[in-house]
């Protein structure tokens, strides 16, 4: 009998009408990303930036959890954010909203998606001599 595995949950967050002065200090922007993800209890792992020319950005974290992302369009006010997590006793809402407020974000939309695979119930996963002496 197959049924499914819930292993994450996917944030989708676009936010519209961000102060594009603050996006266009591209260095501030992802440092204010970073110590919100912080600060929200995720724990980060490592972490990459690229600065696009003109302008715009890529930033992510490598979480303990998965990962979380931020790509920004200075010159429309826009931010797509996503956030991943294994971690399924966190809710990360009040961390989507905190981003808002620190892009000043006129307006935004998320999407929240369980991960999910379909398992078999009577699938076992094996345990090699290595794994079972330690």
């Amino acid at each position: 009998m197959d049924t499914s595995l819930r292993l994450g949950e996917h944030y989708i967050c676009d936010l519209s009408g961000c102060n594009q002065e603050l996006l266009m200090d591209s260095d501030r922007a992802y440092a204010l990303f970073a110590t919100a993800v912080r600060e929200s209890g995720l724990t980060v792992l490592d972490e990459g930036f690229y600065k696009f020319s003109p302008y715009g950005f890529t930033g992510f974290l490598l979480l303990s959890e998965s990962h979380a992302s931020l790509h920004a369009w200075p010159e429309y006010g826009y931010c797509a954010v996503d956030l991943f997590t294994c971690n399924l006793t966190i809710d990360l809402t009040p961390l989507v909203e905190n981003l808002k407020s620190l892009f000043g974000a006129e307006s935004y939309t998320l999407r929240r998606l369980e991960r999910l695979s379909r398992v078999s119930a009577d699938v076992t996963m094996p345990v090699s001599d290595t794994a079972a002496s330690a």
